[in-house]
């Protein structure tokens, strides 16, 4: 046998290739050996130079499963038609945008974890999950449904929500159609239950989101997975073409009474022109609250208007009617706002302006006095810059002529606190 140095150099060179080759291959077969599940279909899109340099990035096998099952439920399909695309080494700043707030805190809380890419049946959807796999989230704006929408939505959920537009809208159940079920995953119970305005935290609802022919009128639903909540959309119009009707009568005659009591006028001429049901999103928005918290507590109940001579008053009543709100803007005093504020805190104001001013208390003169409900005590007290929280107090907003200035006071309802704006110069 001849020695190595006795070979040409061409073969030498030709083996040592050869070697390094099958080396290369052998540690890129392990690497996709131990990252794809068992009998599971996935691919991670990480370049093979990348798995040489750090092979700490593979997606741990345990948890490429658990997303492929999570997949493979939601979308109804075999675990085989499941894919991951791809898997990013992530570190979620804090738990909100782990699980995809919408506007997060910016707290510095970190979970360690992966952004996962799965081909659901031409869809792509992403998964957040942390190191261990104990905790997965699916994006809830991805899509978790199959093509056909409406086959997916349980057949006992179905006629619930039919049976519900029936009674509400008088039509029969049989002239009714649902046209459209989509798969949802509602971020929290505000826009579960079509809040307005709500919150961004993120508490989810999976569940259904249903259209419904009703005659001309398509009528959306949200409904939770197990059919127990169903919630119809309050901006539907699900009365009849005069909504007055709809309208409790004890309810309409305490809110006749209130307003020819604040009118002065008999109430046998004031009208209630329009009725809407509505879903309130939390006490403040309620009590017509300028400045609101964006928590979800809603309230059930009613909007009404009153024709009042040439005016038109809003009014908010609860579903039983034991709390209604007249809209503050309102000017319920007829043209000379001041005969409506008491005489005994009128006084108090002038006496406080005259003190303050070193006029004659009958050179002073209130020349306007309107009723305000001051979402908290920070604004009442004229604060520049006021949380949103609603701790309302009921009062007057009170203007007097002194000498050629204005000075704006505001009172609670008792006269009890009386506070000058403090801009005012004196």
């Amino acid at each position: 046998m001849k020695s190595a140095s006795q070979f040409p150099r061409g073969v030498a060179l030709t083996l040592a290739l050869t070697s390094l080759l099958s080396f290369g291959q052998g540690l890129a077969g392990n690497y996709l050996a131990e990252a794809a599940p068992l009998g599971e279909s996935v691919q991670l899109s990480q370049r093979l130079p990348d798995h040489f340099r750090n092979r700490t990035n593979r997606l741990p096998r345990g948890v490429a499963n658990i997303i492929i099952r999570d997949a493979a439920r939601r979308g109804r399909v075999s675990t085989n038609q499941v894919r991951i695309t791809q898997a990013t080494r992530k570190t979620f700043g804090n738990p909100c945008i782990f699980n995809f707030g919408e506007v997060c805190t910016r707290e510095y809380n970190p979970i360690q974890g992966w952004e996962v890419i799965v081909s659901v049946e031409g869809q792509s959807w992403i998964y957040h999950s942390n190191d261990s796999g104990s905790q997965i989230v699916l994006d809830p704006n991805s899509t978790d449904s199959g093509s056909d929408n409406s086959y997916q939505l349980p057949r006992a959920i179905a006629n619930n929500i039919l049976r519900d537009a029936s009674r509400r809208s008088g039509v029969s159940i049989n002239n009714l159609r649902i046209t459209q079920a989509t798969r949802k995953t509602f971020s929290n119970p505000c826009i579960f239950n079509f809040g307005e305005v709500c919150t961004r935290e993120y508490n989810p609802i999976q569940g259904w989101e249903v259209v419904v022919r009703v005659e001309r009128q398509s009528w959306t639903y949200h409904v939770d997975e197990s059919g127990s909540r169903i919630v119809l959309d309050p901006q539907i119009d699900d009365s009849n073409s005069d909504n007055s009707y709809q309208l409790p009568r004890a309810i309409a005659d305490k809110i006749l009474r209130d307003a020819a009591r604040r009118s002065g006028e008999d109430v046998n001429d004031l009208r209630i022109t329009q009725a809407t049901r509505k879903t309130f999103s939390n006490r403040c928005v309620f009590n017509f609250g300028e400045v609101c918290t964006e928590e979800y507590n809603p309230i059930e109940g009613w909007e009404v208007i009153v024709q009042v001579r040439r005016q038109s008053w809003t009014y908010h009543s609860n579903e039983s009617g034991s709390q209604i709100v007249l809209d503050p803007d309102i000017s319920n005093s007829g043209s000379d706002n001041n005969y409506e504020l008491p005489r005994a805190i009128a006084d108090k104001i002038l006496r406080d302006a005259a003190r303050r001013s070193g006029e004659d208390v009958n050179d002073l003169r209130i020349t306007q006095a309107t009723r305000r409900t001051f979402s908290n005590r920070c604004v009442f007290n004229f604060g520049e810059v006021c949380t949103q929280q609603f701790d309302p107090i009921e009062g007057w907003e009170v203007i007097v002529r002194v000498r050629r200035q204005s000075w704006t006071y505001h009172v609670d309802e008792s006269g009890s606190y009386i506070v000058l704006d403090p801009d005012i110069s004196r």
